[in-house]
């Protein structure tokens, strides 16, 4: 959870990091202050992270917040690999 905070801070594209235990969910939006849902950009996220090996799903009503579910085995190094795929999707957006 502390990855993605610290990566909230550095991508626009994300509202909100909320989550517990090893269920997380990143909500996409493309503005903070309007919070107007990223759907479309949400989607590419998550077809980019699946081009790049790492698994996430699209939850939410409006179809804009990334679902983090890892298995029990998740690693930190796991963990790490996640991150840097996010960012690499984030980036490509």
């Amino acid at each position: 959870m502390a990855g993605l905070d610290a990566l909230a801070k550095d991508r626009s594209l994300i509202g909100d990091v909320r989550g517990a235990g090893l269920f997380a969910g990143v909500e996409l939006v493309r503005d903070r202050t309007a919070l107007e849902p990223a759907a479309v950009e949400a989607r590419s996220v998550m077809n980019h992270m699946r081009d790049d090996g790492v698994l996430v799903g699209l939850e939410g009503p409006l179809g804009n917040v990334l679902k983090i579910r890892p298995p029990l085995v998740f690693t930190r190094a796991n963990a790490d690999r996640l991150l840097e795929a996010m960012d690499r999707a984030l980036a490509a957006i």
